[in-house]
C-alpha cells in the first residue's frame, strides 16, 4: 500500500482569468489530497505506477481549462492534473509490463497513479540503462524533441538534402523546451546560414547564443525589439521559415521579417494563456500579399511514427547534433516539495527555465 499525494483540480478556471495559487484561499484552483492505492485495487490490464519525473508544458492549460473539443477535454472539479512524466511500474496486471519497468506516461500531478486499461497503450517502455539520465526521456528524446523533430521533417517537409541546406530560421521561445532543439536541427542538421533566435533576457540571449556562431539572439524585453530584430535579420523579407512558440507581439514582429512564400508554423502561443486577447493576429494582410504557408504543429497527431522519430533523434544525439547540455531545467518536489508541483509549473509562464522545465519528484536509484 502507498499513499498517494494527489494534485485535483478543486475549481473550474475562469474564463480569461489567471490560475489562483493561493493555496490558503476556497476559491484555489488547485488542491492537494491523499489517497491510499494498493496492488489489491488493480483491475485486469491496469498498473500501479510510482512518479519519477514530471513534464511541465504550456499545453497543460489548455488541458486544464479548454473546452474546445477539437483540442482537449476539460478537466473537471475532483479531477487529477493531467501532466506527461517518467515513472516506474511499482505492481501489475498487464502482461505487457512488470514491476520495476520504467514507462512514458501521462503520470498527471501525482506520486503514484492507477493506469486504466484503457490508457495502457499511451505507455511507452524506457530503458533507464541506455541515458545517462532518466529525464532526458522528458527532454532531447521526450515530447518537446519530437515536436521539433516533427517541425522540420514533417511540417516544414525538409530532408537532408542540398536544396534544404543554407536556410533562414527565425524561432521565438528561443530558450525553451521545443525552441533549444529547433536551433540545434536547424543548425547541425539542417546547416542554417543563419538563426534568428527570440528570448527574454540578457541570460537566455546569451545561451541561445553558445549553440553557433550562425545564431543571433535577440531579447524580446528590450524596448527596442523590434529595431533590433530587423537589424538580426539583416532586413525585412529575408527569413525562410518562421518557428513561432509564442504569439501576440513577437509573433506580429516576426512575421514581418518572412521572405514571399515563406513558412509560418505555429508551435505555441505562450504569450496569450493569460491574456486570450494575444490570439488575435493582426498580419493577416501579410499572408495574402507574401503568399505565406501557415502550418499549425501537434506533436500528438503522430504517434505512430514516435519509435522511428526517436530513433532518429538518438542517432542526433550520439552524434553531437544535439546535445543534452543545459537541455533542461530540473526542479526539487521530492518528498514534502511535493506541495510547490502547481508553484513550478506556474514558472514556465514566468521564464524561469532554460531549455525543458522538469519537475523532480523522486530522486534516481
Amino acid at each position: 500500500m502507498v499513499l498517494a499525494k494527489q494534485w485535483v483540480l478543486k475549481n473550474l478556471p475562469i474564463p480569461g482569468e489567471p490560475f489562483n495559487f493561493d493555496f490558503t484561499d476556497p476559491e484555489c484552483t488547485f488542491e492537494l489530497i491523499e489517497k491510499e492505492l494498493c496492488s489489491n485495487q488493480l483491475k485486469d490490464g491496469e498498473l500501479l505506477l510510482e512518479t519519477h519525473y514530471l513534464s511541465n508544458d504550456p499545453a497543460q492549460k489548455f488541458w486544464i481549462s479548454s473546452r474546445d473539443k477539437n483540442y482537449a477535454k476539460g478537466v473537471q472539479p475532483g479531477d487529477i492534473i493531467p501532466a506527461r512524466g517518467i515513472g516506474k511500474v511499482l505492481a501489475s496486471k498487464n502482461k505487457e509490463y512488470s514491476p520495476g519497468d520504467y514507462v512514458s506516461a501521462k503520470t498527471c500531478w501525482t506520486t503514484h497513479v492507477i493506469v486504466p486499461q484503457s490508457s495502457v497503450k499511451e505507455l511507452r517502455k524506457v530503458d533507464k540503462d541506455k541515458v545517462g539520465k532518466l529525464w532526458w526521456y522528458l527532454s532531447v528524446l521526450g515530447g518537446t524533441s519530437l515536436t521539433a523533430y516533427f517541425i522540420f521533417f514533417h511540417y516544414a517537409q525538409l530532408q537532408e538534402r542540398e536544396e534544404d541546406y543554407g536556410k533562414v530560421y527565425l524561432i521565438s521561445g528561443a530558450a525553451g523546451a521545443v525552441g533549444n532543439i529547433c536551433i540545434q536541427l536547424a543548425l547541425n542538421v539542417f546547416r542554417a546560414s543563419k538563426v534568428i533566435a527570440i528570448a527574454g533576457g540578457p541570460k537566455k540571449v546569451e545561451f541561445v547564443e553558445t549553440f553557433g556562431e550562425n545564431v543571433v539572439g535577440v531579447d524580446y524585453k528590450d524596448p527596442e525589439f523590434k529595431k533590433k530584430l530587423i537589424q538580426a535579420a539583416g532586413g525585412e523579407n529575408t527569413v525562410d521559415y518562421f518557428i513561432d512558440n509564442v504569439g501576440g507581439d513577437i509573433l506580429e514582429a516576426g512575421v514581418v521579417l518572412l521572405k514571399q512564400k515563406a513558412m509560418l508554423i505555429a508551435c505555441g502561443a505562450i504569450s496569450a494563456y493569460n491574456d486570450p486577447s494575444k490570439f488575435m493576429f493582426k498580419s493577416y494582410g501579410y499572408v495574402l500579399t507574401k503568399r505565406l504557408v501557415i502550418k499549425g504543429v501537434l506533436v500528438t497527431d503522430h504517434t505512430d511514427e514516435f519509435p522511428k522519430a526517436l530513433e532518429r533523434l538518438s542517432v542526433f544525439l550520439t552524434h553531437g547534433q544535439i546535445s543534452v547540455l543545459n537541455s533542461a531545467t530540473l526542479k526539487d518536489a521530492v518528498g514534502d516539495n511535493f506541495k510547490n508541483v502547481p508553484l513550478i509549473w506556474k514558472g514556465l509562464f514566468n521564464g524561469i527555465n532554460i531549455g525543458k522545465l522538469i519537475t523532480e519528484v523522486k530522486k534516481d536509484e
